[in-house]
């Protein structure tokens, strides 16, 4: 009888363990197709959030990501800026992570931030879109702001873009003002919408001073690589331009080859006025004014998804210090540019505008959307060289 009760014993002891294995397989497998993501360091972040919580509500930190330095005197040192006067104006941390490659890295990078407390995340690179979507898709209680334009934009996931054309028709219409030879020199990039529109407006800005003005466009192919962008100075230099403007990352290595050659130049990004003040003329910046409220409101648990592009009005963009050789003349001019650009009297792509052919691209009287705008991808009538 007892060897009996034993035997029941064991079998209802084996019964009760294998009911307690099913149940933890049951949940595993629940875990797996739940849509929730599996990685290390990402499941509880994603599945702890509280569910009221908006996105970037009580951050103590920003984090921000750079594909350079911050010492670069353009692109990457106006986000230093932006950390300065977040930290000024909000008196919260910002993290700042330097040459950080447009590739899966970037999800690593991001994550540490978050895990440091970041719960407002600004990506600046075009090449960091994808992977700042994927984090963000793990983490909705963070705030991710993109400074280019994406179609990744919904949820907590923003984009916030300035409409650098409106500086670059002023910046345009300065380097006609100043150029003694009728030419004048733009090195791009890569041959991207945000570049051809600035090399278009820019054309269209110095056409609205001098009607025959020529202007030289070459692109580099690259962000920031000093040796192209001393080839390009120069033979722009040889070739009788007498100002030169880069929409480059870094603009340092430009703006002393035009001071060694008795030239003038312009910055991009960043206001590099000090690098030196005789050579500068200006450049088109971030007016970081008009980000901190959106970051102020999602800190204090008001966040909203944005998708704007706005100008000088809504204080994304603006023009960066004049140059200590611009006459008081030449700045009263801009100004009554800048604020009939402001009014709309002047709307910078406003029809007729050819293409380089003579074709239309817009037609007379036309004024195209902001949409249709950083779509462009045609050098306008004017500019010599071409989109490789």
């Amino acid at each position: 009888m007892k060897k009996n009760y034993r035997i029941l014993s064991l079998l209802l002891v084996l019964f009760l363990m294998a009911g307690i294995m099913t149940g933890c397989v049951k949940k595993t497998d629940d875990a797996q197709t739940s849509g929730q993501p599996t990685g290390s360091g990402s499941t509880t972040a994603s599945t702890t959030a509280t569910g009221n919580l908006k996105p970037g509500e009580g951050s103590k930190k920003i984090g921000i990501i750079m594909g350079g330095s911050k010492d670069d005197y353009g692109f990457n040192y106006a986000f230093a800026q932006l950390a300065d006067q977040v930290q000024k104006e909000l008196g919260i941390e910002a993290v700042i992570k330097e040459n950080v490659p447009t590739t899966s890295d970037f999800e690593g990078v991001c994550e540490e931030l978050i895990s440091q407390g970041c719960k407002i995340i600004f990506p600046s690179q075009f090449g960091y879109l994808e992977y700042a979507h994927n984090v963000a898709q793990r983490h909705p209680d963070v705030a991710f702001y993109s400074f280019p334009i994406t179609d990744y934009n919904g949820g907590n996931f923003s984009t916030i873009h300035g409409n650098a054309h409106e500086p670059w028709y002023i910046n345009g219409a300065l380097a006609a003002m100043y150029s003694k030879t009728g030419k004048v020199g733009f090195i791009g990039s890569l041959p991207i919408p945000d570049v051809i529109v600035s090399v278009d407006a820019f054309t269209l800005g110095a056409q609205s001073i001098n009607p025959k003005i020529q202007v030289s466009a070459v692109f580099t192919g690259s962000w920031a690589d000093t040796g192209l962008q001393t080839t390009a100075t120069n033979q722009l230099l040889d070739s009788g331009c007498d100002v030169i403007a880069p929409f480059q990352d870094s603009v340092k290595t430009v703006i002393e080859i035009c001071a060694s050659r008795g030239a003038h130049a312009f910055g991009c990004n960043a206001d590099a006025y000090s690098l030196d003040p005789k050579t500068w003329l200006s450049a088109c910046i971030t007016d970081w004014s008009g980000y901190i409220p959106y970051i102020k409101a999602a800190i204090d648990g008001k966040y909203e998804n944005v998708n704007l592009s706005g100008g000088f009005k809504e204080h994304f963009i603006t023009n960066a210090k004049y140059g200590d050789t611009v006459t008081p003349d030449m700045v009263t001019k801009l100004t009554e540019i800048r604020k009939k650009i402001e009014s709309g009297d002047i709307y910078v792509f406003q029809g007729p505008v050819y293409d380089q052919s003579g074709a239309v691209m817009f037609k007379d009287g036309y004024r195209p959307t902001i949409q249709e705008i950083n779509l462009v991808n045609k050098l306008v009538k004017g500019v010599t060289g071409k989109l490789n």
